[in-house]
């Protein structure tokens, strides 16, 4: 019976026949100290897709004690991706590897195509998921088979990293920046009446809030990254929190020619967390879906106790994902506003997952629209 597969075919040899390909390659002591001495991750495909021999950094990067563990797996088998087990096929035969760079480097150098470009990985490992960046270089090796090729990956991890905090802090800070240089200049003009000027200052004061928060929300997201935040367990209310951070969104002008509506049936339940993350969470996740609803459109928030000992969060709006969003949402560079953007549902699961042990997803649907969740034990 054929193995299932939404995308590349999932079927591969045994390992008595990698190993036969293995040796057929042979081995070259001085070309694979040459290999092993680069920092880079380089390995060679059969036309399965399968390893048939990797470098020193190959196997480091997947945890293996020896290169020839890595015989007969796929590159997102070894190095974790979350899909590479969404189907028993294994890697490239889940519907999310469409929209892999690698996956896509990997078909073009199946058809004689050399090429480069990046790839987008959310990975598994010790302490949970984490995102990984990579720059791809796949070249055709036709000279050993129809289908072989030889790839290498480069962490970027690190660039890609400080490319997003940088480009999201300047430009969110630049915005709320410029709210307050506006409404400063207008403080200044002199033909003002006293009612004017009572309403700008109101105005002056929720800018610079704004500014302040984004500075904290950036300074939060960097502790977060580095592995150095610290968390203070207090009492809250489910309710009290997301009405709070409706309230934000609605303050600094997050909601503008849109709702945020709490549901009617949202339960009060009492619980132990870091309020100031549970509110940057709440935050995030009505303003991504602010962002992604048109003028006139709602947003709605509601919570709720799925079972004993839980409670849960869920924000909702009306618009649906296209499938290359959905297969990149929570990792850190990838962005519908542009480039070095991604990082609002990064961070949503970031701290929720790593500091506060909850968990974060969505679902998006036609016809039901987008909904994420956050989810937290009492």
């Amino acid at each position: 019976m054929p193995i299932q597969t939404d995308f590349l075919p999932a079927e591969r040899l045994p390992r008595a026949q990698i190993l036969g390909q293995a040796r057929q390659v042979g081995d070259s002591p001085a070309l694979v100290a040459l290999l092993d001495t680069a920092p880079g991750m380089v390995a060679l495909l059969n036309l399965e897709r399968q390893i048939i021999f990797c470098n020193e950094a190959c196997a480091k990067a997947g945890g293996l004690a020896e290169k020839a563990d890595a015989l007969g797996m796929r590159p997102g088998e070894l190095l974790h991706c979350v899909h590479a087990t969404d189907l028993p096929g294994g890697c490239g035969t889940s519907d999310a590897c469409r929209y892999c760079g690698l996956m896509q480097a990997l078909i073009g150098g199946q058809q004689g195509k050399a090429s480069t470009g990046e790839c987008l990985l959310q990975c598994r490992n010790h302490d949970g998921e984490i995102s990984a960046e990579y720059a791809v270089e796949v070249r055709p090796m036709p000279e050993l088979g129809a289908g072989w090729q030889c790839y290498s990956l480069t962490d970027i991890s690190g660039e890609k990293r400080r490319e997003a905090l940088e480009r999201t802090f300047f430009h969110d800070i630049l915005n709320r920046a410029g709210a307050v240089q506006s409404v400063s200049s207008m403080l200044a003009e002199e033909d003002m009446t006293a009612e004017e000027r009572s309403d700008f200052v109101g105005m002056l004061a929720v800018s610079a809030r704004a500014l302040v928060d984004e500075i904290r929300s950036q300074r939060t997201l960097l502790a977060a990254e580095n592995g150095e935040l610290a968390v203070e367990i207090t009492e809250c209310d489910s309710v009290e929190a997301l009405k709070g951070a409706a309230d934000t969104c609605q303050a600094f002008g997050l909601a503008e020619n849109k709702q945020v509506i709490l549901l009617p049936g949202a339960q009060s339940i009492r619980f132990s967390t870091d309020a100031a993350l549970l509110g940057r969470i709440l935050i995030n996740l009505l303003k991504n879906a602010l962002e992604a609803s048109g003028a006139g459109m709602a947003v709605t928030a509601t919570c709720a106790m799925p079972e004993p000992g839980r409670v849960r969060f869920s924000v909702h709006n009306e618009t649906v994902m296209p499938d290359h969003v959905r297969a990149h949402v929570f990792q850190r560079s990838f962005s519908t506003k542009g480039t070095g953007r991604g990082l609002g549902t990064y961070s949503i699961k970031l701290m929720a997952e790593s500091y506060l042990g909850g968990q974060a997803w969505f679902g998006s649907a036609a016809g039901e629209g987008t909904t994420f969740h956050v989810e937290f034990a009492i």
